[in-house]
């Protein structure tokens, strides 16, 4: 499966790397709603708690990829991306691509037969 992301990347690295850090190769096994990883991640934000939001925006960042929500998408990962600062370069490749993410995403997850996460 891995080996087929990297094609649909096209042999780009940089995005190659984004893309198989930040989705998930099989979103079916996602059984959280969207709303209660948001929800958490802002509790955390709240809290003061910058890592468990970061990997709580992080996440919904991945769902929205996996449903094909680039303004979702953008959200979540701009929301991470700001509590990683530079630690995390992966945010920014997927940020300044973000429509071709989700194309590649949706691409991956019709040939391998994963199924979007209903909300």
């Amino acid at each position: 499966m891995a080996n087929r992301l990297k094609e649909l990347c096209g042999g780009d690295a940089d995005l190659y790397g984004a893309m198989s850090r930040l989705m998930f190769l099989d979103p079916k096994k996602i059984t959280t709603p969207l709303d209660h990883v948001v929800s958490d991640a802002q509790n955390f934000e709240a809290q003061g708690n910058k890592l468990r939001a970061e990997v709580g925006y992080r996440i919904a960042g991945g769902i929205a990829l996996s449903k094909g929500d680039i303004n979702g998408m953008k959200t979540y990962f701009e929301k991470a991306a700001s509590f990683a600062g530079d630690s995390h370069p992966e945010y920014q490749v997927i940020l300044k691509r973000s429509a071709e993410a989700v194309n590649i995403a949706r691409k991956y997850y019709d040939e391998f037969g994963s199924v979007t996460i209903l909300s």
